[in-house]
């Protein structure tokens, strides 16, 4: 039976491992096709363990250390002590510093006031968080940052980035991964409002989006990335409910004529969509 202290002790395991492999070089769509080779398991049970959602056995905690050359103490549930931590956690955050955008391992504390001065602050935004530079009052829910390691990754930053959207969550991380295969730095959104807020801090190549989020529809996030830093990425609509008539299809119409976007039926073939992906961001 998994209890809420387990199931918290997963978490923060979890989390560990994940900026663990980071600091190793291993980026965020390869880091479940990792842990199954450690610990041979199913992708499925793999993903699981990443996301918290799955309880840790001792012996696979020690197993994913000693493959890393670290030691296994770092990974349990017990809080960071040392210079410099003051009981933060490690964590995958994306660092934004001017022009600069990279990823980034962070040691993030608790919540600031609102007359504390601190060099950097953390902002969660969904499943990671986003380190600034902070000159002035910290905004709200801004946390204190008390380390921060950045290890860059030859090539990635070459790659194209691509943001799928889709209210299932485990078909944009399943699409996600078919992307990062095919040379791509994807990154999946099950909410609209987090993709648009997203867009407030960074830019991507490409937009892959279902169509119907509960009463919402894309349109709203389509003329968003139009009215973004990069209004010219490619946009493609993926539905599989204009046969049983809960998209309108005049609607998606008036969407392709006004913004420039593709639209594939689902399930959508993946090569086909990932073809046409290439040849719009001249990688064919």
């Amino acid at each position: 039976m998994t209890t809420e202290a387990t199931l918290a002790d997963s978490l923060t395991v979890a989390d560990r491992v994940r900026a663990l492999m980071v600091r190793h070089g291993i980026g965020k769509r390869q880091q479940t096709t990792e842990l199954c080779r450690i610990l041979d398991l199913s992708f499925s049970q793999g993903h699981r363990k990443l996301r918290g959602s799955s309880p840790w056995t001792l012996a696979q905690i020690r197993k994913v250390a000693d493959a890393f050359g670290e030691p296994p103490a770092q990974l349990f549930g017990a809080h960071e002590t040392g210079p410099g931590t003051n009981a933060s956690q490690p964590r995958e955050a994306v660092l934004n510093i001017g022009a600069f955008e990279g990823p980034c391992v962070a040691w993030i504390g608790g919540p600031l006031g609102a007359h504390e001065r601190v060099e950097f602050v953390a902002y969660g935004e969904g499943d990671r968080w986003r380190i600034v530079w902070c000159d002035g009052a910290p905004g709200e829910r801004a946390h204190e940052v008390h380390k921060i390691e950045i290890h860059p990754r030859r090539g990635e930053a070459q790659r194209a980035t691509v943001a799928v959207i889709d209210a299932d969550r485990a078909a944009a991380d399943a699409l996600c991964d078919y992307l990062a295969q095919s040379g791509f730095a994807a990154t999946a959104y099950d909410k609209l409002p987090a993709f648009i807020e997203a867009l407030r801090t960074q830019t991507f190549d490409a937009v892959i989006t279902d169509w119907l989020f509960d009463e919402y529809t894309a349109a709203t996030a389509v003329e968003a990335v139009r009215r973004s830093p990069r209004p010219d990425a490619a946009i493609f609509l993926l539905t599989g409910d204009l046969l049983t008539g809960k998209a309108s299809e005049s609607e998606i119409s008036e969407v392709i004529r006004r913004f420039d976007v593709a639209c594939y039926e689902k399930p959508a073939r993946l090569a086909i969509l990932v073809a046409d992906l290439s040849k719009r961001l001249g990688r064919a």
